[in-house]
């Protein structure tokens, strides 16, 4: 609980509105006993109806204020519930956005949708709105205990019979409930996971006829699941009764003894009748006390889980003397560059290559090559494990993110679209870029025809991934984006090979007038781009091994003469 301190601290005057309500509920909860026993006692001594009445009265006002005060109580624990867990899954979002692509590829989406959303639900209801009904409840049994030792120090001390049971059942189903929660939250993630590989990969799924495989998949999970929660309910299930079997035990002990010390004068009625009202009132709570305990061992088994997500974000950041990239022309230098993802798994070993304004550079190599590596850590997605990355000049972990991707362009080989708007898709880079400019860019990438062609234009929402445009539209789309925010260097990872040949030859025509007088890196699929390009450089086992041009390499008959003979960058 001491975890969720600093996300709870902010919002202390509401911590502290919830806290006084909590106080007064008790206080009015504690007197209403107390002062029934007296009143019962005074109208059996003086034989008066009117102490009753006045006692009747007194009782009312009582209950009007704790009902007041339970107003408050439910109002600022769901305030503060609601606000914390909104705090907590901004933080979790921020922290993804920060995370470098090495941690980001070693998490599931699903398992982080899960976290974000269904795990830190558990966090509100178990543990934040929990955690104040449990203070509540101990705060009462306390002032219970406290006004059963007022009013009888022998008979309260039967009120013990109950107490180890309830902490001891508690500690010891608690424990069990937190470790299966945590294992049937990672059932759940899975679940998620698996929903969104069906509907990701749907047509696959389809054309190799697994559908089946992927029930059978599903249901098994699906049985782990609710094996797990089923497990939880029982354990529960088996809590309750046995507190409540013990907890009856002790009222009858209690009633038993009770009688005894009326009938022998150490007890009035009303003292015994006050001292069962405190009793009663301090059955249901333990009950609901070992359910809530529970709970809330479920709700800390999501904290855990939230809490790895919040953990060190292994991030690419700005260093502290970082000054902005000023406005470059192109020139891209590695310098003895080394890279690995993991300690001792080198994927790049010593590459060193120079790159002139303007010049179009192809990489080619077998896959696993390192090529998306050396890419990649032009706009510092990744650093150099050893070495640098220069542009013009200026070491790109000196300069600031902001300034160094601002003037590079990208576009990936699987284009990436979000839902909104086509509008708000080319202008993603660029959300202050006017009409005009937008218009342009669609036209340099050979889009606005087909855009203006749809029923609401620019303004057309898209689905998730741009559902509803074929492959060519959505990559024309994709160098719009590119276009608009109009980068010194652009980063291609050709995928015209599986487009039909209108679309393949109207996107390449808008990656001609991308690449125009711009320094590009082309990661090729294809012959016919290779051919193109400036200068081919040919990785093999992250290694630059040969580079050139076309019919330069062709006939030196090595690596690159191989993979142009085996058609791995020809289609």
């Amino acid at each position: 609980m001491r975890r969720l301190i600093p996300f709870v601290r902010p919002y202390w005057p509401g911590v502290t509105a919830a806290g006084f309500c909590v106080l007064v509920v008790t206080a009015a909860q504690l007197f209403v006993p107390r002062y029934l026993g007296v009143t019962i006692d005074g109208m059996i001594r003086t034989r008066r109806i009117g102490v009753l009445n006045i006692g009747a009265l007194v009782i009312l006002g009582a209950f009007a204020l704790r009902s007041a005060m339970q107003y408050g109580q439910i109002f600022f624990g769901s305030y503060l519930g609601h606000r914390v867990v909104a705090d907590i899954r901004q933080r979790v979002f921020e922290q993804v956005q920060r995370w470098s692509l090495a941690r980001m590829a070693r998490w599931r989406s699903s398992d982080l949708i899960a976290r974000s959303v269904q795990d830190t639900l558990l966090l509100q209801t178990n543990v934040l709105v929990g955690a104040l009904d449990f203070a509540a409840i101990v705060l009462a049994l306390i002032g219970v205990i406290v006004m059963l030792f007022v009013l009888q120090w022998r008979l309260a001390l039967f009120t013990f019979i109950v107490i180890p049971v309830v902490w001891v059942s508690a500690r010891l189903f608690g424990r069990e409930i937190q470790h299966i929660s945590q294992r049937a939250q990672e059932r759940v993630s899975s679940l998620a996971s698996l929903v969104r590989q069906a509907v990701g990969g749907a047509r696959i799924i389809r054309v190799f006829v697994q559908e089946e495989h992927e029930i059978r998949r599903f249901r098994r999970t699906n049985e782990r699941a609710f094996r797990d929660n089923l497990l939880i309910s029982q354990l529960i299930a088996t809590q309750v009764p046995v507190v409540s079997f013990f907890t009856a035990l002790g009222l009858v002990a209690i009633l038993w003894q009770g009688g005894r010390l009326v009938t022998s004068g150490l007890m009035t009625a009303g003292t015994l009748i006050a001292f069962l009202v405190y009793v009663g009132m301090a059955i249901e709570p333990a009950v609901v006390l070992t359910r809530q305990y529970a709970s809330m061992r479920q709700g800390l088994a999501a904290l855990d889980r939230v809490l790895e997500v919040l953990g060190p974000a292994e991030e690419i950041v700005d260093t502290p003397d970082a000054t902005p990239l000023p406005p470059v022309a192109g020139r891209v230098r590695f310098h003895q560059v080394s890279f690995a993802y993991e300690p001792d798994q080198e994927v790049l070993y010593d590459v060193t290559l120079e790159v002139r304004p303007g010049e179009r550079i192809a990489i080619v190599g077998p896959s696993g090559a390192g090529k998306t590596t050396l890419i990649n850590l032009i706009p510092r997605f990744y650093d150099p494990t050893v070495g640098a990355v220069e542009i013009d000049g200026h070491d790109v972990r000196a300069v600031t993110l902001r300034s160094l991707r601002r003037q590079i362009g990208l576009v990936p080989q699987e284009t990436v679209l979000f839902a909104g708007t086509i509008r708000e898709n080319i202008a993603y880079g660029a959300p202050e870029a006017s009409e005009e400019q937008i218009i342009a860019a669609a036209q340099v990438a050979n889009a606005h025809d087909f855009i203006s062609a749809l029923p609401d234009g620019y303004q057309t929402t898209l689905s998730e991934d741009g559902g509803g445009l074929s492959g060519g539209q959505r990559q024309r789309l994709a160098i719009a984006r590119a276009v608009l925010t109009k980068p010194r260097i652009i980063i291609l990872d050709e995928a015209t090979s599986s487009l039909d040949p209108e679309s393949e030859s109207l996107i390449q025509e808008a990656l001609d007038r991308l690449m125009e007088g711009k320094t590009t890196f082309i990661i090729a699929h294809r012959l016919s781009t290779v051919r193109k390009a400036d200068r081919i450089i040919v990785l093999d086992q992250g290694r630059i091994v040969e580079e050139g041009r076309h019919d330069h390499l062709m006939a030196q008959r090595g690596v690159y003469a191989r993979l142009a003979g085996l058609q791995l960058v020809e289609t």
